[in-house]
């Protein structure tokens, strides 16, 4: 069974952060809102109701495109995908078939180019809800502006596919600002579609639909990797094709209906939408907007000494970029990887929400500078900016307070510590070098973590080799 490959392709829907609409005036922030309240004669489908399309979210969508690589072509145009489900009022959806605004592209995962087919924008549907035996209508999400995001299929692995997605989100979010992204709101969402092949024949095609986890996609197309490859002796003849959904309870997947093709749903230009000239947007001036991408914030980290492995875990930890960022003006440029380094492996042992950063990101930048020339030990860095971030007080005046605390002088409890250790003392003379960590460990613990371990060395090193 090791000749089988695994082949995945992803289509992703973005809901895009605009303040109204994709084509009316309604508040595209519904989350809260009694159903069926945020909602006009446009988004309702009503007869007469003329589509007006939002400016704003098709910049972010070629925004997003240019931050991808994809060709922006210089006409695009709307469509009508027609079908029937309760929560769609019109019978079809405006969207985009065969010009949309990106084409192309790609995105790197680990190396692995991921190439991308397009990206386009529709407006959602609207949200059944199920209750008491009866299916009830929330059109309050019809309209909101989506831009799907539909990749080849060059993914190769579930754990490839959720790390796509992670990568992905970041971008959106961090990267272009388009969208929260939050797959927990919805605001992010996935159809997954994989197959196995044998270089000869192939499995059915199956789509996921509407999964709104990273984990969950990742789970649920390991059942169907694993269900692909247990069916390989029945393949079928032809390329079927199936949409099935994924249970989060049971960690199951079943069936929901056969795949339609793209003539059934009929597609056919958006009569009331002329074609757009995207010549007309200031490409330069979008691209100029995008902050730098991860990859190149990656390469920049690491320039300036931060562990490759560090700066991924801070890339890929909103709270500890948050973190490093805030306080990172207040540090030299040689204390910076001390910064991340700190914040990677939690020095700071206390939560750091942004008032409390915004407060003391000075401080906490000084009691790095500490750290950084090793006038303080990680331990004595943690009760100092504990002392920062409980008694309001400025570094220099938690340090101090350590500082002239009345410890017995740093000599004396090393003479004490080697007086009790005669036979490891002997050894260590007579050739056992790694027994050296030894006596620092035990000074550090008699001094609680406080002494400087720099000093510690120089002192035993003048005792022990005599």
């Amino acid at each position: 069974m090791d000749k089988l490959k695994t082949t995945i392709g992803l289509e992703i829907h973005v809901q895009l952060k605009t303040k109204s609409k994709m084509f009316c005036k309604c508040d595209n922030n519904a989350e809260g809102r009694a159903p069926n309240t945020v909602v006009c004669p446009v988004c309702l489908g009503l007869p007469g109701a003329l589509p007006v399309a939002n400016e704003l979210a098709i910049l972010s969508t070629i925004k997003t495109g240019i931050a991808l690589d994809c060709t922006i072509p210089k006409i695009a145009k709307f469509d009508r995908k027609h079908y029937f489900y309760p929560d769609l009022p019109k019978g079809y959806q405006i969207s985009q078939f065969d010009e949309p605004f990106c084409v192309g592209g790609f995105l790197k995962i680990d190396g692995h180019k991921v190439r991308l087919n397009r990206i386009h924008l529709e407006e959602d549907a609207g949200k059944l809800i199920h209750s008491n035996g009866k299916s009830l209508v929330d059109l309050n999400r019809a309209g909101t502006p989506l831009m799907e995001i539909v990749t080849e299929p060059d993914i190769q692995s579930p754990k490839q596919a959720a790390d796509f997605l992670r990568k992905l989100q970041k971008i959106v979010r961090d990267v272009v600002s388009v969208s929260e992204a939050s797959m927990e709101k919805g605001h992010m969402r996935c159809d997954a579609n994989i197959s196995i092949t044998d270089g000869e024949k192939m499995s059915e095609i199956v789509e996921l639909k509407n999964i709104n986890s990273f984990r969950f996609v990742e789970k649920a197309l390991i059942i169907e990797e694993k269900r692909l490859r247990e069916k390989y002796p029945n393949w079928p003849e032809k390329n079927e094709k199936e949409t099935r959904g994924y249970n989060s309870d049971t960690n199951t997947t079943y069936t929901q209906r056969r795949k339609e093709a793209a003539a059934d749903y009929r597609y056919f230009p958006e009569p009331d939408l002329p074609p757009f000239n995207t010549s007309k947007y200031d490409l330069d001036k979008l691209e100029s907007e995008i902050s730098e991408d991860m990859e190149t914030l990656l390469v920049r980290l690491t320039a300036i000494g931060i562990p490759y492995a560090e700066g991924q875990i801070l890339l890929n930890n909103e709270e500890k970029m948050y973190a490093y960022n805030a306080i990172v003006d207040f540090v030299t440029e040689t204390q910076k990887a001390t910064l991340a380094k700190s914040i990677v492996h939690n020095y700071f042992d206390f939560d750091l929400d942004a008032t409390e950063l915004d407060k003391h990101a000075i401080d906490y930048g000084g009691a790095i500078g500490l750290l950084a020339t090793h006038n303080v030990s990680k331990n004595m860095f943690q009760q100092i900016v504990s002392q920062i971030h409980v008694e309001n007080i400025s570094y220099q005046e938690a340090f101090l307070r350590f500082a002239n605390q009345d410890l017995e002088p740093l000599e004396s409890v090393i003479d004490k510590i080697l007086a009790e250790s005669e036979r490891e003392v002997a050894e260590y003379r007579s050739g056992k070098n790694q027994l050296f960590g030894f006596f620092v460990g035990q000074v550090m613990k008699v001094t609680k973590g406080q002494a400087d371990p720099r000093e510690i060395s120089k002192i035993l090193k003048q005792k022990l080799e005599v």
